[in-house]
């Protein structure tokens, strides 16, 4: 997942809290960059049984963590979140479904490079709903990012395929619409958005296994690997990213977020030998520098107006 805070900032020591937020980040984006191979290690399950029991274990797993954590307070932090965290959530789970769905239409490596690009979208979907301005290096950015993924669809689209890719941007623009609603509510900890993304998911999947005709039953193997994805590769990689958020400043955790788009692809590579056509490498390449250019041109920015 693109780097999205969840939590609240907490004022802390930049140099004592670094230390800790940087593996956090780094070990959240090893969890998520897991989600390709995983899939491809399963055998008979449908897109649909396994985006099932992915969101309906989250959803158990974000709500244990949220009772073990807040316990009576529970309740308070569901008021505070409001309902922008129920439109956050189903944000999310636009985005939970179509990247499992695109995963079962084309490759780890395109599906994984879309949904890097999902930082322009949110700017973009800042300026129309929010009026933020979008600085010049962020307008040339996105100009480097779009090439990149028009060189990826356009190759694709070319062998007759294109709807994978287009469940990808799906993907990225649910998340960009999850990062808007997190700014309305800066000071309040959404996870209930990741809860209510998961219920979501949960349904929409259940809908999509009964218009299919397809069955809840999976073997043992399919059925373990999909409740693992959504236990230890979003459940923990929300936990850990949760936690390393809070020490770090947005330009690192948006580099640090990369680790999942770069891994992922050469775990998927090196797992079950699907490469990446030149056509995802080139058009991958650009997006990762177009996001490199945001988030460093954009630090430089708040730096010379803080001073």
């Amino acid at each position: 997942m693109p780097a999205t805070s969840l939590a609240p900032a907490e004022d802390s020591d930049p140099v004592a809290k670094r230390s800790v937020g940087v593996p956090l980040v780094l070990l959240a984006g090893v969890f998520w960059s897991l989600s390709g191979l995983v899939y491809r290690w399963i055998l008979d399950a449908t897109a649909w049984q396994v985006l099932f029991y992915r969101s309906l274990s989250l959803f158990f797993f974000i709500a244990i963590w949220l009772g073990l954590r807040y316990r009576r307070s529970l309740l308070h932090v569901f008021r505070r979140a409001g309902a922008v965290s129920v439109v956050g959530g189903l944000c999310l789970s636009i985005a939970f479904s179509g990247f499992i769905l695109a995963l079962d239409r084309t490759t780890v490596a395109n599906a994984l490079f879309i949904l890097a690009a999902t930082p322009f979208f949110a700017a973009l979907l800042g300026r129309v709903l929010l009026q933020e301005r979008i600085p010049l290096t962020s307008i040339l950015a996105m100009g480097v990012a779009a090439v990149g993924l028009a060189i990826m669809a356009g190759d694709e689209l070319s062998l007759g395929r294109g709807l994978g890719e287009l469940l990808a941007l799906m993907s990225a623009l649910g998340v960009a619409g999850l990062t808007i609603t997190l700014r309305m509510r800066q000071q309040a900890d959404m996870l209930p958005a990741i809860l209510f993304a998961s219920l979501f998911a949960s349904l929409f999947a259940l809908t999509g296994v009964i218009v299919q005709t397809d069955s809840l039953i999976l073997s043992a193997r399919d059925l373990g690997l999909s409740v693992s994805l959504g236990v230890f590769q979003v459940g923990l990689g929300f936990m850990f990213y949760t936690a390393g958020s809070r020490h770090l400043p947005a330009v690192e955790l948006t580099l640090l977020s990369l680790i999942e788009v770069i891994v992922g692809p050469i775990l998927v590579w090196v797992g079950v030998g699907e490469a990446p056509t030149f056509a995802a490498l080139t058009g991958g390449a650009l997006i990762l520098l177009a996001i490199v250019m945001m988030a460093v041109f954009g630090q430089r920015s708040r730096a010379l107006a803080a001073r």
